[in-house]
């Protein structure tokens, strides 16, 4: 392994994180049963250098679900899914350690996602 300015740890730490995002969007579709959760996308995971923790930052596609009320019902259900995401994650990816998933709605990318439907026509 090499030192972070560019070598072999970046792209690891790089990998990794994708690998854990195309993980949870997976078990979202497939394994975890709660409603809250079905219209619910995975945007970007961002990994601590020490792959102690991970911010899971998610939007929702369906409008009707942008509220504070329904945001707090998906926080709820993330909450009661991590153990299970959590533990699925390190069975897929063979980790020894699986890090700690912190789940939180991303404003940024929502925003950017309704800026685009405003501007592009509906085909």
């Amino acid at each position: 392994m090499r030192d972070e300015d560019g070598g072999n740890a970046g792209h690891r730490h790089e990998r990794l994180t994708q690998l854990i995002l195309e993980e949870i969007e997976s078990l979202i579709a497939t394994e975890v049963s709660d409603p809250h959760l079905q219209s619910v996308r995975v945007s970007s995971v961002l990994l601590s250098v020490d792959y102690r923790s991970a911010r899971v930052l998610y939007i929702t596609t369906d409008e009707r679900e942008k509220d504070r009320k329904t945001l707090d019902q998906i926080e709820r259900a993330f909450e009661r899914a991590s153990p299970f995401m959590r533990r699925r994650v390190g069975e897929a990816l063979d980790l020894k350690r699986l890090p700690e998933l912190h789940f939180v709605y991303d404003r940024d990318a929502a925003a950017q996602l309704r800026a685009r439907d405003v501007l592009e026509p509906k085909k």
